[in-house]
């Protein structure tokens, strides 16, 4: 019994032996013919290969530099990738498995890995060259950066994508904004259907847009996102062509004078305010015994007045006169006189208006002033001048 299970031992172990002698045979078969494809392949591309390593200057390839502030990775990538597929190195970021004793594939690694450190902030730089990464990691690490945290970046960008306006941006950058978005919720694991995308764009048009909302809200069927970014093109191209329309006119109303329930006084050396038409003052004069010149009966004013015009008006309507003066202003005493002089007061200045008697001046001694010239005359100015200075 022993010598059946040493039998059946040693025959377990041969085969084991066997397997591992096959196992091993299997491998350095496909270790072979691994490098006779690498060999193959490497051949194939050296030459193009040879000019990737020649690039000098990355940036004419590549012009988007990758930026935490300004989060222009979606842009990065995608140009990034389509300089590594015309240079045949798209592998050395997008699979894990390297040959790192391979003196080819390490020198194409080491181009791929210059063109990152090349294309980013100095912040990534000095990260990635912290680390001493190959091209493989580099990007992870950079795609790591950018889009970890999918969940709480996509709630960000799809609030910002759901209230965004388009304000002062013209039809063109408004849409190209709401693509890069798009986008970037893609990457993210939010794509957004073109449906979505129609409605956001037409929630956030301007108001010179907003008839355009309800014209394509009611097309059938429904129009695409590109549809739609025509037909407002169109409508922005014929509104910007329509003819700025005139400025209104700025029109200037006088002020209307403060009605104070009297006729305005003007003071003492005041210009004289302009006459207006139609308007016939006649101007009173004091003779030197203290005496008021006023109109003349049947002169200017018609026959039977007996007071004249009130001397402060100049040019409006016609004065109201006064009728003979009661008894009991005439036994009152006299007030302030223009001639005597006295002390002046306001209501002594009306005072003497209405009960100063008047002489009707011969026809040479008075003139009329329709207001039209210069005021001027050719009479030396009234005889009571000290009168005008104490009312002022």
């Amino acid at each position: 019994m022993a010598d059946d299970d040493d039998a059946a031992a040693a025959a377990a172990a041969a085969k084991a032996a066997e397997e591992a002698r096959a196992e091993k045979a299997r491998r350095a078969e496909e270790e072979r013919l691994r490098s006779i494809a690498l060999d193959e392949y490497e051949a194939a591309h050296v030459a193009i290969w040879a000019q990737a390593t020649a690039v000098v200057n990355v940036k004419a390839l590549i012009p988007v530099i990758l930026d935490q502030a300004t989060n222009t990775y979606t842009k990065w990538h995608g140009m990034f990738l389509t300089v590594l597929g015309k240079y045949a190195l798209t592998r050395h970021v997008l699979e894990d498995e390297a040959f790192p004793t391979r003196p080819a594939w390490v020198q194409a690694d080491c181009v791929v890995l210059t063109w990152i450190h090349g294309t980013i902030s100095g912040d990534l730089q000095q990260s990635l060259m912290m680390r001493q990464r190959p091209a493989r990691e580099a990007w992870c690490y950079l795609e790591d950066e950018f889009l970890g945290q999918r969940e709480s970046r996509a709630l960000l960008l799809e609030m910002q994508f759901r209230n965004f306006r388009q304000d002062s941006l013209t039809i063109t950058d408004y849409c190209r904004r709401l693509e890069s978005m798009a986008v970037s919720l893609a990457e993210f694991g939010d794509p957004i259907g073109d449906r979505q995308m129609v409605l956001t764009l037409l929630r956030g048009l301007s108001g010179k847009f907003r008839h355009m909302v309800s014209i394509l809200k009611m097309h059938r069927p429904f129009p695409t996102f590109a549809e739609a970014r025509t037909h407002l093109l169109l409508e922005e191209m014929e509104i910007n062509a329509r003819p700025p329309s005139p400025p209104a006119a700025l029109v200037a109303a006088p002020c209307p004078a403060a009605n104070t329930g009297g006729p305005a006084v003007p003071r003492y050396g005041a210009p004289t305010p302009p006459a207006r038409p139609h308007a016939f003052t006649a101007v009173p004069q004091y003779g030197y015994d203290g005496s008021f010149s006023g109109v003349p009966s049947g002169g200017a004013y018609g026959s039977g007045y007996t007071t004249p015009p009130s001397p402060y008006v100049y040019g409006g309507a016609a004065p109201a006169f006064q009728g003979p003066l009661p008894a009991y202003q005439v036994s009152q005493p006299a007030p302030w006189n223009p001639v005597h002089g006295g002390a002046w007061t306001q209501d002594s200045l009306a005072q003497s208006f209405n009960t100063m008697t008047l002489t009707p001046p011969a026809p040479s001694e008075w003139y009329a002033d329709s207001g039209a010239g210069s005021h001027m005359t050719a009479d030396a100015g009234f005889a009571n001048q000290e009168r005008d200075r104490q009312a002022q």
